[in-house]
């Protein structure tokens, strides 16, 4: 963490105090406490992430399936929909953590926001 700009750093330390926070007032409100779920969700953003760039900086070309694979986690789909959720839009805690699972409706809008960011890319 010593190598990265003050300005990441500043997020970095940020985000696991950030969940724990939402943790203690959703278990307070609910009963359950998410943290550990939101971690996971994070990890594997930031894990997606990491292969991207491992792509990149190697000038490897993944396969469409890995591509796409990969590019339904790093689209944020999960991560927005848990967060979403949890924060209040009516759910309940417990039907919140379902939405972390790999069903085919999640998967398949991963799927189409991964292509459409790369249009979008792709075009600029």
């Amino acid at each position: 963490m010593d190598m990265l700009p003050d300005f990441m750093k500043i997020c970095y330390e940020a985000l696991p105090d950030t969940m724990n926070e939402m943790g203690y007032w959703i278990e307070k409100k609910h009963g359950h406490n998410p943290t550990k779920t939101l971690r996971t969700l994070w990890a594997t953003l930031c894990n997606a992430f990491l292969v991207e760039a491992e792509w990149f900086a190697s000038g490897d070309l993944p396969t469409a399936d890995k591509y796409l694979e990969n590019g339904k986690l790093s689209s944020r789909v999960r991560l927005a929909l848990v967060h979403s959720s949890l924060l209040g839009i009516g759910q309940t805690t417990q039907n919140a953590i379902h939405l972390n699972d790999t069903s085919r409706l999640i998967s398949s809008v991963g799927t189409i926001l991964c292509l459409w960011d790369d249009l979008g890319s792709a075009k600029r």
